[in-house]
């Protein structure tokens, strides 16, 4: 005879479900802004409390809010990092070691970091910089506006799933946006309805400038970051592949992973290298390969400042900043296409040349410095908005 399973009493585990500020959002909705302060965007000095998710080395995001936050600091501005980890991937490093790191591996930032926002003291603007941390910064007080740093389309990070949603509705939150490209902006208004603005990404030009290195005829260096799965690494393994059928003589450098990715070609792999040497190995490679699914990547932009022509995927956010026959080659999403590209780089001495000084001029402008003056303009704009 069937009966109803056997059941197990089991106490609380946590005291509270890392997703909690989602569900207190939902139910509440966000802590009231400041009372609206006439001229405050208009001040010489603001202070800016960033909220970040946890960051490994290597997290071209993250180097991104980094750099922007030295910049910003540079021009007057005070700024904090509040690091939102609600599942503990960085709960055993003390705050102290993960500014160190920053420092260190990203940028020389004067920003104190404070692990979650207990103590949170307010700000003139906070600013969310990924999906998980808008909810948290909708919930702080003391902020007279809040605005959404977005570095990419981040619904498109998860399969079918609560995270997808609630990514998708952080951007109908009523933050205003600061969007990496063009195409990241569009969306925000136009899908979302937010208000939004663009900056462009800068490149540490005293670091990924030309080497002295002999520029070899036969390299191509590819970005296979495989940890991050919209840098569709199997999509190069397999045009390298093509490659190597055509031109088994040349010479394939894969970086970017910890680990080495697995493939059906002989190659040499770096792994995470930092500026220094990236810069070296660019100014001796003959074709770059990045790829990018979402928004696009500033590996291609520190390629083409050491003169490496670069191969990209034809996508509407690459197209939105590079355009058509410009410094990077925007591919069909084909392994035999991406690997056309290549050969067509590497046997057309005239392109080449073209495209090398194509990407030098076209990255020239683009500084951290001027990402950090139009984030800045952006900011003011936010503030703006809610006096």
């Amino acid at each position: 005879m069937s009966g109803a399973p056997a059941t197990r009493q089991r106490p609380a585990t946590r005291a509270e479900h890392p997703y909690e500020p989602i569900a207190r959002v939902l139910r509440d909705g966000p802590a009231p802004l400041l009372t609206p302060v006439a001229g405050l965007s208009e001040r010489e000095r603001l202070h800016l409390a960033f909220a970040i998710p946890p960051f490994g080395i290597g997290s071209g995001g993250h180097n991104t809010i980094f750099q922007l936050v030295a910049r910003l600091e540079r021009m007057g501005h005070t700024c904090s990092l509040w690091m939102h980890d609600p599942w503990g991937a960085r709960e055993k490093e003390w705050p102290a070691v993960l500014r160190r790191k920053v420092v260190e591996h990203f940028a020389p930032v004067k920003a104190p970091l404070i692990k979650e926002f207990e103590h949170f003291y307010g700000a003139d603007v906070v600013v969310a910089t990924g999906w998980q941390t808008v909810y948290p910064a909708l919930l702080l007080e003391g902020c007279s506006a809040r605005a959404y740093l977005i570095n990419d389309h981040e619904p498109e990070f998860h399969p079918m799933s609560v995270e997808q949603l609630w990514a998708e509705a952080s951007y109908s939150q009523g933050l205003y946006g600061i969007a990496g490209t063009p195409w990241l902006r569009d969306l925000y208004v136009e899908r979302y309805g937010g208000r939004a603005g663009n900056f462009d990404y800068g490149v540490d030009h005293a670091t990924y400038r030309p080497r002295e290195a002999a520029r070899r005829a036969d390299t191509v260096v590819f970005y296979g970051r495989e940890s991050t799965p919209r840098r569709a690494v199997a999509l190069g393994i397999l045009a390298l592949h093509e490659l190597h059928r055509r031109r088994p003589d040349v010479r394939i450098v894969i970086f970017g992973n910890l680990e080495p990715p697995d493939a059906p070609f002989p190659y040499e792999h770096v792994g995470i290298a930092n500026g220094e040497e990236l810069a070296w190995l660019y100014s001796e490679g003959t074709v770059g390969l990045c790829l990018s699914l979402t928004n696009y990547s500033t590996v291609p932009l520190e390629m083409l400042a050491c003169g490496l022509p670069c191969v990209d995927l034809d996508r509407p956010s690459t197209r939105s900043v590079y355009r058509d026959g410009g410094a990077v080659e925007l591919v069909p999403l084909a392994p035999a296409a991406l690997a056309a590209a290549v050969v067509h780089l590497l046997d057309d001495r005239a392109e080449w040349e073209r495209r090398s000084r194509a990407g030098l001029e076209f990255v020239a402008p683009r500084t951290w410095e001027r990402a950090a003056e139009q984030v800045e303009a952006e900011l003011r704009r936010a503030l703006a908005l809610c006096e």
